[in-house]
């Protein structure tokens, strides 16, 4: 049977709809998300707040607040119901905070020479009058920066005193809003990732889940490394979109538009001016975006098939080294590596283009901030600090554009691992059946010409037809490739029958009407390439269930598996390794058997289940066998025909063709195929070559 071992197309970017379905995956902690959502906004308004309070202590405190303004035009007395504003004795002037000043009117009093070059601090009230102070009404005083400057520094410090303690109030307020911001980030930051790692661990549990409710044909179709890397790296990708995508997204988009609503309130002719840069950089982002896309798809094919390379090759260094075929086994690792290492430099090219090219939109920014405010401030009409918050607000404006890189970087990865963990949980499950069973189960087994193959227009079965009586034993027999194995399958419904093309009925209802556990329970496999999981022997003989100590007696003792256990110190509970190769072929199948009759099942299916065994294990087996077929219907594939000459009918199998039916002597009195397979064996043979023989298919 070909195995397609191509990576499927994957469907477009499409973030949204793949986050929505990963929400689903946090259900019942939905409220912690919210929380921390509202916290990442909290963060970004706290943010945003920051370069405020530096302005306002620039140009409120640092820098001389006020300014001197004529008022004796009737059309410029409204100056003086503006906010902060304070008339000067005699009324032909006012003292204005420049900060609160709007540009319209700042413009206006540059524009008309209202007021002088000179800034004023507000003297406390009670202090000792100076000589060149201003007074104002209500008892209060101004004294320009430069009368200021010439006067002693005790002076100086006494009349500065309240601008002293308004920095250090704005400075308090600052480390105030640092620690809260700290707090804030770390509730965000634990909350998402402890969504992200719930996230992890249900999805993980559905998929191990789904993965066992998948037909047998999926995992042809899938080399197990593949798999792998979707469960571990796949899922662990998706951790980090919570972690580092989805903790700063949200406080990311807040700060980035709100960036641009203080900058347009600040300046908005500068931030318009700034805006000139959005059609390039939005350009840059797609372009970045349609780059890396292809290439983390490509990335994340190569990788898995480097795992599923590396699980091949461990798996098979014994055959590796029997064949000395280490160095072209590396030759081919190291090819992989090449193509993952080629793709890799090709994003890290994208990469290389795309962050130099932010920094230098950022510094054109810049200049361009410099350039024209610093014009605007020398002319006055804009204040230091708002040049200076301006400056902040833009480097905080190209941050998340600047980190868009590494957190595009993982929101590609966590799309395209989304992709193929979505595609695994909406692959179509195995078809549990019509949930049916009869009253009494018995065995009883018949094939109505069936047919069937693993891939169009190459049949594997071809009007098969046999019955299997309850509690008798069929062997099927024939040439390697005649499909045995493949009916053993289909009984067990790892693979189901297109319509129309036969049926295989237990106890009276065609398969597809039972349901599959139930089914599936009714039957014990022992199959050629036997397997152990690491673990313990319990384990591995109860699968995890629970089996009473005399039912588990018993399967030991008629399996022979109880031989095993007597040289071996712990007995049941003796650990197994991966495949348990601590115990020899002979062992493992013996164990295999104690697993089949544990359970205490109905029909027994032995694939080939002496195929690999030494002639005296062989012999443990068969006596194990009479045992454990006593009372059982079972189906028995076997190449060696010593072990099948005690059944009640053997199906000789050709090419996918029922060719010969009978007991042994029967067939032996034939003289047909399998005379022919029988005396080969045997020595002395005569007949034809089997794979010369012509049958035609049993009507």
């Amino acid at each position: 049977m070909a195995v397609r071992r191509e990576e499927e197309k994957l469907g477009a970017f499409t973030l949204f709809r793949h986050f929505v379905r990963l929400m689903r995956f946090v259900k019942g902690q939905r409220w912690l998300f919210v929380v921390c959502v509202a916290g990442s906004m909290a963060q970004a308004g706290i943010e945003l707040s920051l370069p405020l309070l530096m302005r306002r202590g620039i140009d409120g405190y640092v820098l001389p607040p006020y300014m001197r303004v004529r008022v004796e035009q009737p059309r410029d007395r409204r100056f003086l119901s503006l906010p902060g504003a304070v008339p000067a004795k005699g009324g032909a002037e006012v003292f204005l905070e420049s900060s609160r000043l709007s540009r319209a009117d700042r413009s206006e009093v540059q524009a008309r020479h209202l007021s002088g070059k000179d800034l004023y601090y507000k003297l406390p009230q009670g202090a000792a009058t100076e000589t060149q102070a201003v007074q104002g009404e209500h008892g209060t005083a101004f004294l320009s920066q430069a009368a200021m400057r010439g006067l002693p520094t005790g002076s100086r410090a006494a009349l500065l005193e309240p601008q002293r303690r308004g920095v250090l109030a704005l400075a308090f307020g600052y480390v105030l809003l640092l620690v809260l911001n700290f707090f804030l980030a770390y509730g965000t930051t634990y909350g998402l990732n402890a969504l992200g790692e719930k996230a992890v661990v249900i999805m993980r549990g559905q998929l191990f889940r789904q993965l066992h409710r998948l037909p047998v044909r999926y995992f042809d179709e899938n080399p197990v490394g593949r798999l792998v890397t979707r469960l571990t790296n796949d899922t662990a990708t998706l951790s980090e979109l919570f972690t580092s995508v989805i903790a700063t997204a949200v406080s990311d988009l807040v700060l980035f538009f709100g960036i641009l609503a203080v900058l347009f309130a600040l300046d908005p002719r500068l931030t318009l001016c700034l805006l000139a840069l959005a059609p390039p950089l939005v350009g840059l982002a797609l372009w970045f975006k349609a780059s890396s896309q292809k290439i983390y798809r490509v990335v994340r094919v190569q990788l898995a098939k480097i795992n599923t390379f590396l699980q091949e090759s461990v798996q098979g260094i014994g055959v590796i080294k029997a064949f000395t075929a280490q160095a072209r086994t590396s030759l081919r690792f190291a090819a992989l590596g090449r193509e993952y290492y080629d793709t890799q430099m090709k994003l890290i090219y994208i990469f290389a283009v795309f962050r130099p090219l932010i920094d230098a939109f950022a510094t054109s920014a810049v200049g361009l901030v410099v350039w024209y405010g610093g014009g605007q401030a020398m002319r006055g009409n804009l204040s230091l600090g708002t040049l200076l918050a301006f400056l902040i607000y833009l480097k905080m404006l190209f941050m998340p554009l600047q980190d868009l890189a590494e957190k595009f970087n993982i929101v590609q990865s966590s799309v395209v691992a989304s992709e193929r963990l979505f595609k695994i949980l909406d692959t179509a499950p195995e078809d549990p059946g019509q949930g049916r069973r009869p009253r009494a189960a018995s065995g009883h087994i018949v094939f109505e010409k069936v047919n069937f193959a693993y891939e169009e227009g190459q049949p594997v079965l071809r009007d098969v037809c046999f019955e299997v009586p309850s509690g008798k034993t069929v062997a099927l027999v024939g040439p390697t490739g005649s499909g045995k194995t493949t009916i053993t399958s289909l009984l067990l419904r790892f693979y189901d029958l297109t319509p129309g093309q036969g049926r295989i009925l237990v106890d009276g209802l065609p398969l597809d009407e039972w349901d599959v556990r139930e089914l599936r329970r009714q039957f014990a496999f022992v199959q050629q390439d036997l397997f152990l999981f690491a673990g313990t022997l319990r384990h591995n003989v109860t699968l995890f269930h629970q089996v009473p100590d005399e039912q588990m007696a018993r399967a030991l003792d008629v399996s022979r598996a109880s031989m095993v256990l007597s040289r071996l110190p712990d007995g049941l509970e003796h650990p197994v390794n991966e495949r348990g190769t601590v115990l020899s072929q002979g062992e493992r199948q013996l164990v295999s058997f104690a697993r089949a009759l544990a359970p205490g099942p109905r029909v027994l299916v032995l694939d080939e289940a002496t195929a690999s065994v030494d002639s005296q294990t062989e012999a443990l087996i068969q006596q194990a066998l009479r045992e454990l077929l006593r009372g059982r219907t079972a189906i028995v594939v076997a190449h060696r025909l010593s072990t099948v000459q005690d059944a009640h009918s053997i199906v000789v199998l050709h090419k996918g063709v029922v060719a010969e039916q009978g007991s042994h002597d029967q067939l032996l009195a034939k003289n047909g195929l399998y005379a022919h397979l029988y005396y080969t064996q045997f020595g002395g043979a005569e007949g034809q070559d089997g794979r010369d023989f012509k049958v035609k298919s049993q009507k």
